[in-house]
């Protein structure tokens, strides 16, 4: 019964991380997201594109950005698509 009880408490919690690990923090996700530049990266990167603090698509010219959460609104992992063409233009993080 004890060893029951005990079990019960280090599996739950293990099932918890593991279900965390896969759902919340996305290993695959996460790896496509330090793919993208940073924006000083993206800036060093495509000097023509940067007008003052205004950064346009180096795609398409646009200079309309969504910035939008890697899994979902409230994910601190951010990445700047343009909103014209839709290709990923660098990556944030909300501290």
């Amino acid at each position: 019964m004890f060893l029951t009880i005990l079990a019960g408490f280090i599996v739950v919690p293990a099932m918890a991380y593991v279900i965390w690990y896969v759902a919340g923090y996305n290993p695959g996700a996460q790896k496509h997201w330090e793919i993208l530049p940073t924006q000083v990266e993206y800036r060093a990167k495509h000097p023509q594109c940067c007008h003052g603090a205004d950064l346009t698509c180096c795609h398409c010219g646009s200079d309309q950005m969504l910035d939008l959460g890697l899994l979902g609104y409230s994910d601190w992992r951010r990445q700047i698509i343009c909103r014209a063409c839709k290709n990923r233009l660098w990556r944030e993080m909300d501290q």
